[in-house]
Parts: structure tokens; sequence; C-alpha cells
């Protein structure tokens, strides 16, 4: 007799271990939410700078009527003065605190990208006195001199391009590139960057230097993953 109770209590056993394990799947995956990972969509890519000489070398030699060729060489040292944003409308993003030193008589880093309402720190590494100034109609302001040890600070709070420079060295300039969106990235010292959180379909992608403008490329972003976009950005001597 009680084998046949234990014979038919098995498949019963077998349903309330069935589902309860349904039940435990079903608690880890919420709803509207898929069971494997989420791509994040965006796009990801790579800058090159590309320098031509663009003046005529002069020949020489046994045949004065053929031209000397001249190749095309990659500039990676301009990289850090190119940023690469999305023509996005304003979005809600966290501002931060940053700094562009003064050494060597020069602004490190030559470009900063900040969003909206993020403040900057100029502090002063060298032995001798500096000023911070711009005439920028985004951002006019003068933090006055100061010597070495000290530092003045700025906050950005309007989207768009302040010159930064300093009232006792002349060849001295810094570009802030403020941003009402998180859409934007310096690329890397190899010229590659990652711009996350795009939503799927049709974005404007620029790729920005103070010496050639904006280079505009069109791109359809897939919801899958991210997708690739390759800049090249010429450089010639008349730049210079």
């Amino acid at each position: 007799m009680s084998s046949i109770w234990g014979r038919r209590q098995a498949p019963t056993r077998l349903v309330v271990f069935a589902a309860t394990l349904a039940a435990a799947v079903t608690c880890l995956v919420r709803p509207g939410q898929a069971a494997g990972p989420q791509a994040e969509s965006g796009v990801t890519g790579i800058v090159r700078i590309v320098t031509k000489p663009t003046r005529r070398l002069a020949s020489a030699g046994a045949y004065p009527g053929r031209a000397v060729a001249v190749g095309v060489a990659h500039d990676a040292s301009e990289l850090p003065n190119v940023v690469v944003f999305v023509k996005a409308p304003p979005t809600p993003s966290a501002p931060g605190r940053h700094a562009i030193r003064q050494v060597d008589e020069e602004f490190a880093p030559h470009l900063l990208a900040i969003t909206v309402g993020s403040t900057v720190d100029f502090p002063n590494d060298d032995l001798l006195f500096h000023n911070v100034f711009s005439l920028s109609r985004l951002a006019t302001f003068d933090l006055g001199r100061y010597p070495r040890g000290h530092s003045k600070s700025r906050t950005f709070d309007r989207a768009g391009l302040v010159k930064v420079y300093c009232h006792l060295h002349s060849h001295m300039s810094a570009i802030v590139r403020v941003f009402d969106h998180p859409f934007f990235a310096i690329p890397d010292v190899d010229g590659r960057f990652t711009i996350a959180g795009l939503a799927p379909g049709r974005h404007d992608v620029v790729a920005w230097h103070e010496r050639v403008g904006e280079v505009t490329l069109p791109v359809v972003v897939d919801a899958r993953g991210h997708t690739p976009v390759s800049f090249s950005l010429p450089l010639t001597d008349d730049d210079e």
C-alpha cells in the first residue's frame, strides 16, 4: 500500500518543483526587462588628423620640371584639441569640477569640454604671475593676476565656446567648450572615442578642431550596440 502511495506522489512533487523554479525565474526578470543583457546604444570610432603641405616644393637636379611627391602624415599631437559631439537637444546632466593649469607659460589642456554648470579651476604652476580672462560673449570675465601656488575659478552656466587668454603672456590661449548635454568626448592618444546613451535612430555626429571647424557625419545608431564612425580632419600649412 505504501509503495503505491509513493508512486502516486512522485509526479506531484515534480510539478511542485517546476512551479517553484518558474516563480524564481519570474522574480529575477522584471516586467518589461529581457532575460539577457541589454546593449547600450551609441557611437564609437576614431579620429585622424591628416596634415599635408599645400606649398609647392622646389624641384632640383637634372629634372627641374618634375614635381616632388609629398606624403600625407598623421599628427597625433593635435588629438587632445579635438572634441566629438552629437547635435542633441538640451539634456539634464550633472555639472563637474575641472582644471586648466598654467604650466611652462601654457594652458594645459588647451581644450576642455564640460557640461553647463561646471566649474573650472585655473591653478598657477609657474614661477611667473599669470592672468586668466575672456572676452567671449558667453562668458566675459577677468580673474586678475596671481602667483604660483594660487588658483582661481570660474563657473560656466551657458552652452557654447569660450576662449581664454592671459593678459601677461599674449601667446597663451585655451578653449572651453560648454555643452548642455552629456553626448561628447575627447579622443584618446590613439584617436578613439565612445559616446554612449544615444537613442536609436539618426544623429549628426560632429568632430571639431579650432583650425578646421566642424566636420559633420550623419549616423544611424543601432539599438543593439555602438555604431562605428570615422573622422579624418585635414590640417594644412594654410591653417597655421
